[in-house]
């Protein structure tokens, strides 16, 4: 890929990208207020910061140069009036790694605390806790694997002399291959550990939601929206795998795996984003989690609950009013409660914004959608009923 290309995809990727992530930060500023926001806030933003140095180095490095693609020969042919540049250039490149593990695995902080919140008071918490562990130790095992796959450290910046070992050529000269000793430049072990935890990480985080999504009491559309939207890291696990097999098989060429690089962080910006841009349509047909059936009340009725049928009365869900900046839900909420526990055949879209949920012994949530049984009303009109008659 020409240099004048990659920079072109780069910034245009970025730009949409950081639209999302914008967007999705409005929305929450919109819904809940600065009180509002939560710890994927702070993984969001952080990611935001990492994908802008990602991006500004990449650009840099079409500059400066480095010492990826190098041999025993060619290193030492550099001169040296572009030393300087190539070291900086290669220390960049090095740093690089470090922004691009960080910032994936930031995203996958977001929709870990997302799912936080959408199992509260579920046993599908535990889901939950065991995938951010695993993450946790994921990302370490990537940044370890990254400064300790070649020692010195300083090797990953050197030019002269070469610092990897002797190159060979196998039976096809126009495909040569490098011995393992080249890590310090092209570390290809680096590109298999990062894109196998990656795509094991994703895969337990997109397992989280289904046991939930599958006991959503919701219209068949809006479930199907919600499975799409909740299933969509399955592309960020494909451009993961893609990364790495193109990057492998130009291990020398850095504009290609530069290239992939950015097209995953541009699938996983708005991957991430989708959910928390979500309540900016919450009145919509297709997109919106509740069925308000066009009321001013207060509070609507819903059968699906409870099974309804006048032996078990009929479930009122009540929603309390709320301000702008008092804190939203990302989902509209459905609690169904019953003895304090939650029910198993009630709907568990709980995605809230801020401290809302299941709150402690003797407190309410003065945001949260409170779901009771009404028996007298339907007595009462069977009595109104027998008057008219």
């Amino acid at each position: 890929m020409a240099a004048d290309a990659l920079t072109i995809e780069t910034f245009t990727e970025y730009g949409i990208g950081m639209v999302f992530l914008l967007v999705r930060l409005y929305a929450r500023l919109h819904i809940g207020g600065i009180r509002g926001l939560g710890l994927d806030d702070v993984f969001a933003v952080t990611g935001m910061i990492f994908w802008t140095m990602l991006t500004a180095i990449i650009y840099l490095l079409g500059i400066y140069g480095n010492n990826i693609g190098l041999d025993e020969q060619t290193a030492m042919l550099v001169p040296d009036s572009k030393m300087a540049d190539m070291i900086l250039g290669s220390k960049l490149a090095f740093m690089n790694w470090i922004w691009y593990i960080c910032y994936i695995w930031c995203l996958k902080g977001v929709l870990l605390c997302l799912y936080w919140k959408l199992t509260q008071g579920t046993w599908h918490r535990h889901l939950v806790t065991a995938a951010s562990a695993f993450c946790g130790i994921t990302w370490f095992i990537c940044l370890l694997t990254h400064i300790c796959i070649c020692r010195p450290v300083e090797h990953n910046w050197q030019i002269k002399p070469y610092p990897g070992g002797k190159s060979r050529q196998s039976s096809s000269p126009e495909n040569p291959q490098l011995t393992k000793s080249d890590n310090c430049t092209l570390r290809g072990p680096l590109y298999i550990v990062i894109a196998v935890f990656n795509v094991i990480s994703d895969a337990c985080i997109i397992l989280i939601p289904i046991p939930i999504l599958a006991k959503l009491q919701v219209p068949l559309q809006r479930k199907l929206i919600l499975v799409l939207m909740f299933s969509s890291g399955f592309f960020i696990m494909i451009c993961t795998i893609l990364r790495a097999y193109y990057s492998l098989s130009s291990i020398t060429n850095l504009p290609t795996a530069l290239g992939w690089a950015d097209r995953e962080c541009f699938v996983a910006a708005i991957v991430v984003s989708l959910p928390g841009i979500k309540p900016l349509f919450r009145n919509s047909r297709w997109l919106g989690s509740t069925n308000h059936k066009n009321s001013k009340s207060p509070y609507y009725n819903s059968d699906a609950y409870n099974g309804g049928g006048s032996k078990s009365g009929k479930t009122k869900t009540f929603v309390s009013s709320r301000s702008r900046k008092s804190g939203g839900f990302e989902l509209d909420s459905v609690l169904h409660t019953k003895g304090g526990r939650l029910s198993e055949a009630g709907s568990e879209e709980y995605i809230l914004e801020g401290n809302q949920g299941v709150l402690g012994a003797g407190q309410q949530d003065p945001m949260a959608i409170r779901v009771t049984t009404e028996y007298s009303l339907e007595r009462e009109q069977g009595k109104l009923d027998q008057m008219k008659s």
